[in-house]
């Protein structure tokens, strides 16, 4: 099925323990405690205790934690150096 109209990322912090990633995103590094998502040109770093991923699909993640302490968000920068997985 083809898509009508692109949609862009949105990023949503829900009741201080879930981070919800809505449209296009890429998984890149999720561990016990952690998880590392790239949204467009910005990275989004989760870290808490007792990771549980909710929802894993295209266009949509979920990931709660027991206690959620650090959510980082950091823009990619374009050009020599520049992160790119």
């Amino acid at each position: 099925m083809k898509k009508l109209f692109k949609m862009n990322s949105t990023v949503t912090i829900e009741e201080f323990v879930s981070v919800r990633i809505t449209g296009p995103y890429s998984l890149l590094k999720l561990g016990p405690d952690y998880a590392v998502i790239r949204s467009g040109d910005h990275v989004v770093e989760a870290t808490g205790e007792d990771l549980i991923v909710e929802t894993l699909s295209e266009e949509m993640a979920v990931f709660s934690f027991e206690t959620l302490t650090t959510v980082t968000i950091k823009e990619l920068k374009s050009g020599p150096g520049a992160y790119d997985s």
